[in-house]
């Protein structure tokens, strides 16, 4: 027994690794198609068309709903013009399907190789041109029995190739000297120059798929690529007489399409509807692979969906997933696909080929068994669950299998969507970080450029952060903590209230980038207000139990001070918490002060006068700031960190904060050294004149309770 115990220890021991080392595994497959240019084209390609693809199958779900009732009602009123409306609305979203693709692939590899090198808005048009003309050459337009079909979904694969193969080809023959055409005295005319540059590279590449085209209709004696594709599944299943067999070798083929973007029913449905038809003595046909396989479409995507909305953590994957359901539940699954996404997405590809074909088993046994029905009537594929399951076989034991699949997608999608999560919670914190460091660098440069209008990454993060600190200002999950301020006694006199946010998986996000965001979003004034209602709370709660003169200072930023409504939102928090404003202090930053406008430092005196004090927050020693000293708006000077963390070394900001506090004698105001962390940096900042001081020296940030209890003490 002793024995056994420690075999299966072993064999624990020895699991644990092998998991952790698929893991990283299929984390760093994920972070290359993250990376790779050509897929990521292909994905937002594909994004870009989501109106169009579900505009089409929402047409065809409505003109195809099959309830009799319902088919009767349309076909009769206003004299069937419902009808061709619906259809008009499928042909026209999906009979140029392809060739919408084409270009929105073009211009999405353009727009990727925009990072790399110098790419203008003509060299996105002129390729998307370019790659319009090859696809069209591709596929017979110059030919009299050319038909508009060809350029609808049957050829998806065919324009994914065209216009990635064109794009890579043209910027690589624009970065060719050989092939550049300067015109001189037109450099100043980037679009005249980037249009003649491109000429050369739009001969080369249409020839070449001139050339393609003759040479492959010579060697394979078909039409396209994807009519290959076709004929060689075609003739894979012809050499196989098992249909169990079939059915896993179709699954498998169509939803590894799925994958890189491809719609794999496309290539496979004209296929299995000549392998295999409606009869009662073959289980496995087009209907049932509809009803029992495809639940939400490919990828069996309506148990992602759903395990989603029920296990996910993540608000943007559940936002995603709600506004896919009602698609999905009619079989139409380029929402979530592409959304969540399922496309390119290493770990979803295992389940997303894995599950249909479980599932594909499950029903074909339960059949097999005689404990459902077999599949004896044609159903729509874009009939819902349960009813298309009641349909098909005429049984509610059909509808019944149908839940024991789903619900066997949801506990096979589960392990695979806590992978994802893990994995987008690393790559959140990673962006994150890049994001602090960028805004650290501008503030560093004192270039503040917006973070969300950007159009690489960071921006995209940017703009994912924003929407969750929407999220947790809506649900007051933001919250603050107080530093202790200490006048030359060690007494203390205050506090200041710093704003913090903790992101379910982003941790702690730094406190400028918050404001950043939300001044760029629009979310500034809620902040203020939830802001200036816990500082006044903060201040009744402490006098109700210390009895001394003590104040709480709030940041506020130019942005604040412009809105119409800031003093009514400020006024309305002291009145409900019944504070006097001369313990509500307000700090603006010097880099905010010396842009301040007329109107703005009008308002500072109003306020002022309303018995609210003004401290000007990184006080440096520029010839600009001297000067706003002497306009008297401000009480209250807090050194900047750079001047006071390295006192003790530098004798020059050593003589800069003497001659601040000896101006501040001369001025009427205070000045409060920020920063302060040791005994000997606090006693000479006190010997140069400093009459405040703030820093972990006395105190970390803390929470109301604790600040509460310190001032007992101090």
């Amino acid at each position: 027994m002793e024995e056994k115990t420690k075999e299966f220890e072993n064999v624990q021991t020895d699991s644990r690794p092998k998991y952790e080392r698929f893991k990283t595994a299929l984390f760093k497959v994920s972070d290359y198609f993250d990376d790779n240019q050509a897929l990521m084209a292909v994905r937002q390609g594909m994004i870009m068309l989501i109106p169009l693809l579900v505009l089409g199958a929402m047409a065809l779900m409505l003109a195809s709903l099959p309830i009799p009732a319902y088919q009767d009602f349309l076909s009769s009123f206003l004299n069937g013009k419902v009808v061709e409306f619906l259809h008009f609305v499928r042909g026209a979203a999906l009979n140029m399907f392809a060739l919408a693709l084409s270009l929105t692939t073009s211009f999405s590899y353009a727009m990727m190789r925009k990072k790399d090198r110098r790419v203008g808005f003509g060299d996105s048009v002129i390729l998307m041109l370019i790659t319009l003309m090859s696809l069209t050459g591709y596929l017979g337009i110059q030919y009299e029995d050319f038909s508009v079909t060809e350029l609808g979904t049957v050829n998806i694969f065919t324009a994914l190739f065209i216009s990635l193969l064109s794009g890579m080809m043209y910027f690589k023959l624009k970065d060719k000297d050989l092939f550049r055409i300067k015109q001189r005295g037109m450099e100043a005319d980037t679009l005249y120059v980037e249009a003649v540059s491109g000429i050369i590279p739009a001969l080369i590449i249409v020839t070449f798929f001139a050339l393609f085209r003759q040479i492959f209709t010579a060697l394979f004696h078909v039409g396209s690529l994807q009519e290959l594709l076709e004929t060689g599944i075609d003739l894979l299943l012809g050499w196989i007489e098992n249909d169990v067999i079939c059915a896993v070798l179709i699954l498998f083929l169509e939803h590894s399409m799925w994958f890189v973007g491809i719609h794999g029913s496309n290539i496979v449905d004209p296929i299995m509807q000549d392998h295999f038809a409606i009869q009662s003595s073959s289980i496995y046909n087009k209907t049932f692979h509809d009803v029992f396989i495809l639940m939400g479409g490919s990828g069996a995507v309506l148990c992602l969906v759903t395990a989603i909305l029920l296990f996910s953590r993540k608000s943007s994957v559940r936002n995603v997933s709600r506004l896919s359901l009602p698609t999905v539940i009619f079989n139409i699954s380029e929402i979530a696909s592409f959304g969540i996404p399922i496309v390119f997405n290493p770990i979803f590809l295992i389940p997303s080929v894995m599950i249909p074909i479980i599932l594909c088993l499950i029903s074909y046994g339960a059949i097999y068994l005689g404990l459902v029905p077999h599949v004896t009537n044609t159903v729509g594929w874009t009939t819902p669950i349960f009813l298309s399951g009641y349909q098909a076989t005429g049984s509610i034991a059909g509808s019944i299998l149908q839940a024991v699949c789903l619900v066997t997608g949801i506990l096979l999608y589960l392990p695979f969507l806590r992978l994802f999560e893990e994995r987008d919670a690393r790559l959140l914190v990673k962006n994150v970080n890049s994001l602090t460091a960028e805004l650290q660098r501008q503030e560093a440069a004192k270039a503040i450029k917006p973070l969300m209008e950007r159009n690489d990454l960071l921006g995209g993060v940017a703009r994912s952060l924003a929407a969750d600190l929407k999220d947790a200002i809506k649900n007051r999950r933001l919250f603050f903590v107080y530093q202790p301020q200490v006048d030359s006694r060690g007494k203390c006199i205050g506090a200041e209230t710093l704003l913090r946010w903790q992101h379910p998986v982003a941790g702690f996000i730094y406190p400028p980038l918050i404001i950043a965001l939300a001044k760029e979003s629009n979310m500034l004034h809620d902040i203020e207000a939830y802001l200036f209602d816990e500082s006044a709370h903060a201040i009744d709660e402490i006098g109700r139990v210390i009895d001394s003169d003590f104040k709480i200072s709030v940041n506020v930023t130019n942005e604040s001070l412009a809105w119409e409504g800031f003093e009514n939102c400020l006024e309305e928090k002291i009145r409900k918490n019944r504070i006097n404003p001369k313990r509500l202090w307000l700090e603006i930053t010097e880099q905010d002060a010396l842009v301040s406008s007329h109107e703005i430092m009008e308002k500072i005196e109003h306020l002022k006068k309303r018995g609210h004090k003004f401290l000007i927050d990184d006080f440096g020693m520029g010839h600009t700031s001297l000067m706003y000293l002497q306009t008297n708006h401000f009480g209250v000077v807090k050194l900047d960190g750079s001047l006071t963390r390295d006192v003790l070394e530098n004798n020059r900001n050593e003589d800069i904060i003497a001659a601040i506090t000896e101006l501040g004698k001369t001025l009427h105001f205070e000045t409060i050294a920020e920063y302060v962390e040791t005994e000997p940096q606090r006693d000479k900042l006190l010997q140069l004149g400093c009459t405040g001081f703030q820093g972990y020296f006395y105190s970390r940030p803390i929470t109301l309770p604790e600040l509460v209890e310190w001032m007992k003490v101090h």
